[in-house]
């Protein structure tokens, strides 16, 4: 037990919430595409359990490493990010009229989930350099601001419920951090001011794109020649409206099995017909109709599997790992490595709360996975690595000197001093 002890650091309970995740997910997951992918059930399932052995592998290999030493790597990845985030934009896969994940050397992911995570650590490493500065607008503007902004803008187009996720999980990081509260106020008001600039320019975009297209086929008709048949395109405003406007219309008005209502449908009717125990296990019904059971909509299935009891362990587990993250704020309020828990570990949680409120039909259709849970590469091996550097904080808490404060300083020379003493190592490492 000790051998294994010194190979597992960190908080264990962290440890043990990250296994059960995993464990609910391959047995949930295996359930749910027993129907969609007949007859390839144990090689969708092989996939997928290597993928999370994967991300215990990043999370393993994360909370090995210094914390402070992602100071660094966050300062050093900010720029790439983006601009990995604007190829995405430009030139991403077109997936559900969509752009969001990009292929290299035959592998799929989003880069958006790994810019949650560099933005968040950035954001931690900036806090605590600023000190008193963090009262001055323009500081504020310039060095927390700019880099939520940008970063939001360029998820934002193809990713709206991402890009609203990250940019609520900054301002309440920022409101943490003690930033003023009318200056996040600011902020987010840059944020509406910035949305709304860009859904007008998409509409007309869209609607200057559409009156050229109905113009080249109206010729092509009068001349003869075989043409496409002309459909006009959606812009994206038009998609989230949509789904909004499904949210607040009248029994009288749904039509529950059209295109717009149909996966909310069954996702309620899963939840509907369960019991407190649930049907059993693999006896689901709705993932057979249901267009991602085994992601979008896997708390459904649990919950129409597993009953009350089932959702509700689910649930705990995601609260339980927060309230270990809000054990480092106590223990090391406003420093680099509880600012960065705190910020990962509440994405976490507010993802995983976003995917029940779909899954029970409190918040209209998103696409955010369950995280630890869904079945998808790039949602597994972020939430691996975020458990993993949440784990690399805690691990250095274990150590009684590691965080206590130097005698004849102060507690803001001891925060700057984590992010000195992370950007030295990383100097004397190149040399």
């Amino acid at each position: 037990m000790s051998a294994l002890n010194k190979i597992i650091r960190g908080d264990k309970v962290i440890w043990i919430v990250a296994l059960l995740l995993a464990i609910i997910s391959v047995i949930v997951v295996y359930s749910a595409t027993s129907a969609r992918y007949y007859g390839q059930t144990g090689k969708v399932l092989m996939k997928h359990a290597a993928m999370l052995l994967f991300g215990f592998v990043m999370m393993f290999g994360a909370s090995k490493i210094n914390y402070k030493r992602y100071a660094k790597v966050a300062l050093l990845l900010m720029i790439p990010c983006l601009a990995l985030l604007l190829y995405t934009l430009l030139f991403g896969r077109d997936i559900n009229d969509a752009n969001r994940s990009i292929s290299l050397g035959g592998i799929s992911f989003q880069p958006s989930e790994m810019a949650k995570i560099i933005l968040i650590t950035y954001l931690a490493r900036q806090i605590v350099m600023m000190g008193d500065n963090l009262q001055d607008f323009k500081e504020v503007i310039v060095k927390l601001a700019l880099p939520i902004l940008v970063t939001a803008a360029l998820i934002f187009p193809e990713n709206l419920s991402t890009a609203a996720i990250l940019v609520a999980v900054c301002m309440v990081l920022l409101f943490v951090a003690r930033v003023k509260f009318l200056h996040i106020m600011a902020i987010v008001g840059l944020c509406v001011a910035g949305m709304g600039l860009y859904l007008l320019f998409d509409a007309a975009k869209t609607e200057i794109g559409n009156k050229r297209a109905e113009k080249a086929s109206i010729e092509a008709a009068a001349k003869g020649e075989a043409a496409m048949p002309y459909v006009p395109k959606k812009n994206r405003i038009k998609t989230w409206s949509n789904r909004l406007h499904a949210m607040g219309e009248s029994k009288e008005e749904i039509n529950p099995f059209d295109d717009k209502h149909m996966q909310s449908t069954f996702a309620k009717i899963a939840v509907a017909t369960s019991s407190f125990f649930g049907k059993g296990p693999g006896k689901s019904e709705q993932r057979n109709f249901l267009p991602h059971p085994y992601s979008d909509f896997i708390y459904a299935i649990i919950i129409e599997e597993y009953g009350l009891v089932g959702g509700l362990i689910v649930l705990m587990l995601y609260i339980i790992l927060f309230t270990r993250v809000l054990r480092i704020c106590i223990k090391r309020p406003l420093s680099f490595g509880a600012l960065m828990a705190f910020g990962l570990g509440f994405l976490v949680i507010v993802q995983a709360m976003v995917n029940m409120g779909v899954s029970i039909g409190l918040l209209p259709v998103t696409g955010q996975p369950l995280p630890f849970v869904s079945m998808g590469g790039s949602s597994i091996m972020a939430t691996g690595l975020i458990i993993g550097m949440i784990l690399s904080v805690t691990r250095s808490i274990e150590d009684e000197t590691a965080l206590a404060p130097v005698e004849g300083k102060t507690e803001n020379e001891n925060i700057e001093e984590e992010i000195s003493e992370a950007d030295e190592s990383e100097s004397e490492n190149s040399d």
